[in-house]
């Protein structure tokens, strides 16, 4: 029974790396080659500067996907290095400044590809909200270890919000919430009209 677990888990994983290539990696490069047609058509400086935009974004895709299946990077200390950078990298092109207050010394222990994706992809739609939709200008990622959990608090200064509408951002939400559900974890939403939001990841484990 366990063998056949194993063996689930691993054929749940190929499926999601699949589809992760397909969604993400096969769209852009898609779009990238009807750009290059219609540039090639048109001769316009704006197809070529989208082009090379959308490469760029593959390629930054293409890094998610290798680094969260390379069993090299199950390990606590690459989840919180990786994320603090992508955090750190992506709001910086956004003009947003950004905090970081990460372990100064991450401890050994194993965190599974899935969980980790999960984690990642979590924080990934957080701080991608907040761009989108907070007018923020700071934000707060905060990451501490404990003998229980991993716990990750990303916080903003930004509008904050009563109720979310039914949009993008909803759906953004709902999908932080489903994604740590999946992998045995929990995601809070603290937020209050002005007074900026405040997401918090919780990665409970068997303290050793």
């Amino acid at each position: 029974m366990e063998e056949l677990a194993r063996q689930q888990a691993v054929e749940r994983e190929r499926a999601r790396i699949a589809k992760d290539i397909h969604d993400d990696l096969g769209a852009n490069l898609t779009l990238i080659a009807r750009l290059g047609d219609l540039a090639r058509q048109e001769k316009t400086v704006e197809r070529v500067d989208k082009m090379a935009s959308t490469a760029r974004q593959a390629v930054k895709s293409l890094d998610e996907i290798v680094w969260a299946v390379n069993p090299r990077n199950d390990t606590l200390a690459h989840l919180i290095d990786y994320t603090g950078q992508f955090a750190a990298d992506y709001l910086h092109a956004a003009n947003v400044r950004c905090l970081l207050d990460v372990p100064e010394n991450t401890p050994h222990r194993e965190v599974l590809a899935n969980v980790r994706h999960n984690v990642f992809l979590v924080v990934k739609e957080a701080l991608q909200n907040i761009v989108k939709h907070a007018q923020a200008t700071e934000v707060w990622l905060r990451i501490s270890v404990t003998r229980q959990a991993l716990r990750i608090s990303i916080e903003d200064n930004g509008c904050g919000f009563a109720h979310a509408p039914e949009n993008a951002l909803a759906d953004g939400l709902r999908n932080m919430r489903q994604r740590m559900s999946e992998v045995g974890g929990d995601c809070q939403i603290q937020t209050q009209v002005g007074a900026g939001t405040k997401i918090i990841v919780e990665m409970p484990w068997s303290a050793d």
